[in-house]
């Protein structure tokens, strides 16, 4: 029919745009877009740079002031002879104000007394070891003391005992004699025929030769004295 639009079932009527609008602005190709920056972003980036920097700085430097040094393998009271399988070595970073003995400097321990209790896994220090000396006005008496007649618990160099004079069997006396202040030089040992009990102790000067009478004819007890 002339003058009417026909419409097909089902077909929706399409919207057209007015001719009239004008077109959109198009990017010539030679214009990039610049990405916008996050000044957030920029900061955080700078600062991990820096702290990777300083954790650079502070391994190499580790690791350029790392040393070998001798460590104790094994127990050492004071007093005891330093032997070459008591000693191992260890790799220690920078620690200010500890002392330490270098590794290749180990062999010059051994056969040393240590001067203090070396427990292992310690480091020995320069003055952690030297000759066995006798302390002036002091005397060092050997004993050999039956069991019985020393405690049972270990005793390290450096324990504080009385030495007591007991009576004889022979001439039935009960009371105990005098007792002398004493201070355990070296650890104490098993005799070679497990009879007995070797120790070193210190004593007064004046008093060793008493000490020494009493030690030979068996007359004389070890008793632990209680720490200050």
């Amino acid at each position: 029919m002339k003058g009417t639009t026909m419409l097909r079932l089902g077909s929706r009527p399409s919207a057209s745009l007015p001719a009239d609008l004008p077109e959109a602005p198009t990017r010539p190709a030679a214009v990039q877009l610049r990405a916008r920056r996050s000044n957030r972003l920029v900061v955080l980036g700078v600062l991990c740079a820096c702290l990777g920097a300083l954790i650079m700085a502070w391994v190499w430097t580790s690791t350029q002031q790392s040393q070998t040094v001798v460590v104790m393998a094994a127990d050492v009271a004071r007093g005891e002879q330093i032997e070459a399988s008591d000693l191992g070595s260890t790799t220690l970073g920078r620690a200010d104000g500890v002392m330490v003995i270098p590794a290749e400097q180990a062999s010059e321990l051994v056969g040393k007394h240590a001067l203090v209790d070396l427990p292992a896994g310690s480091l020995p220090g320069p003055q952690s070891a030297g000759q066995h000396v006798v302390q002036p006005g002091m005397a060092h008496v050997g004993l050999r003391l039956t069991a019985g007649r020393l405690p049972t618990q270990p005793m390290p160099a450096g324990t504080k005992v009385w030495l007591v004079a007991v009576p004889s069997a022979v001439n039935g006396e009960t009371e105990p004699g005098s007792q002398y202040a004493a201070i355990i030089v070296s650890a104490v040992q098993q005799s070679s025929d497990g009879a007995a009990w070797l120790v070193d102790v210190e004593v007064d000067e004046s008093s060793a030769g008493e000490v020494a009478a009493l030690a030979a004819v068996d007359q004389i007890a070890l008793v632990r004295r209680g720490e200050a």
